[in-house]
């Protein structure tokens, strides 16, 4: 009779033990706390070659350098920078190194996984004029490529050949 008594006291303590765990999994929300999900982190450093044919400004593209690193919220605001070196050659031959230092102020996860960010810049395009600034920009990011657009020209997709793009 004692151990028939002792069997039942660990039968109620084990039922007791699961229904409390149980009530706790219960009680959490079903999706993780907003604070958990409303921030995204995309950095990048890496480089690439334009396809033939690409053109900035009259400018031949041939590869680029780029670095990145931003943090965006679900409220659409952001705030990082971006940086790209990109090389080409003039209409008359010579080597050309043209920079995009831009400040990040809004990005945008999208569906298919990719990243708008949107913000300004500051064009030094290389030939010796002073830089322009106070230029919109918008990069468009996928682990696979970098697309810039500067004030109203849109450059062709740099495919990343070397180095990382994390969007977290």
């Amino acid at each position: 009779m004692k151990e028939r008594t002792k069997m039942f006291k660990v039968l109620i303590s084990t039922g007791a033990a699961m229904a409390l765990v149980i009530a706790l999994a219960l009680s959490q929300p079903a999706q993780p706390a907003a604070a958990v999900i409303t921030e995204n982190v995309i950095t990048g450093a890496g480089a690439g070659i334009y396809p033939a044919g690409a053109t900035f400004n009259g400018i031949q593209l041939a590869g680029s350098t780029f670095g990145f690193g931003v943090q965006t919220n679900t409220d659409g605001s952001g705030k990082g920078d971006f940086e790209m070196q990109i090389n080409g050659s003039s209409p008359i031959g010579l080597s050309q190194w043209i920079t995009i230092t831009g400040w990040i102020n809004s990005g945008t996860v999208n569906t298919d996984g990719t990243v708008t960010l949107q913000g300004t810049c500051t064009l030094d395009m290389g030939d010796g004029a002073p830089p322009v600034g106070g230029l919109s920009l918008i990069a468009n990011v996928s682990v696979t490529s970098v697309q810039v657009t500067v004030g109203n020209t849109v450059l062709q997709a740099l495919p990343k050949s070397d180095g990382w793009i994390f969007i977290d």
